[in-house]
């Protein structure tokens, strides 16, 4: 089948660690190496979690890659180099560029999905496109939040850029969106 489809405008975005990031990545070494669990935060490891040390150390790294919070929301801040604040900048300069076309955005997260009373990435990602960059509300939504019926309503509305940014995991927006 030939169809007609953009070509592919890949760009890799480097992030330097924050100097919390880079802290806790020299305390994780240390709890990979001896299971001493008050290095990053947490008690110390009973013997049946010490058999999963490394799966535990990766889980921590993977959230302390995208934001601290995660790890913990009390305390560590927003950063204004961490992934959620690059990814705000980067997003809101596309927005910006792509306005005339109401061009919109797909952004995948499997990490730190929408949970209520809790820090998540996909909150903290809206709020700061919203209030840092003056992003409306209604132009930015959360796959989470449509039922597969309300589905062809979701993709109706980012057809017509009436929805502009869309915020997903691989689970819920990977396979079968129908936005073009």
């Amino acid at each position: 089948i030939h169809l007609d489809k953009p070509d592919l405008d890949e760009e890799l975005v480097n992030i330097k660690p924050t100097p919390d990031q880079q802290e806790f990545i020299k305390n994780l070494m240390v709890f990979a190496r001896t299971g001493d669990g008050k290095l990053i935060g947490r008690p110390p490891l009973t013997e049946e979690e010490d058999k999963g040390r490394m799966l535990i150390a990766t889980n921590y790294a993977k959230k302390m890659a995208v934001d601290m919070r995660l790890i913990n929301p009390v305390l560590y801040e927003d950063h204004p180099d961490n992934k959620i604040n690059v990814c705000a900048r980067k997003v809101a300069e596309l927005y910006r560029h792509s306005h005339d076309q109401r061009g919109t955005q797909i952004i995948f997260s499997d990490i730190g999905t929408p949970k209520p009373d809790s820090f998540n990435i996909y909150d903290a990602l809206k709020q700061k496109l919203i209030s840092d960059f003056s992003i409306p509300a209604p132009h930015v939504t959360f796959i989470h939040d449509w039922t597969d019926r309300q589905k062809p309503e979701l993709f109706r509305k980012m057809n017509n850029g009436e929805i502009r940014i869309l915020l997903g995991s691989t689970e819920k927006a990977g396979t079968g969106l129908n936005v073009q």
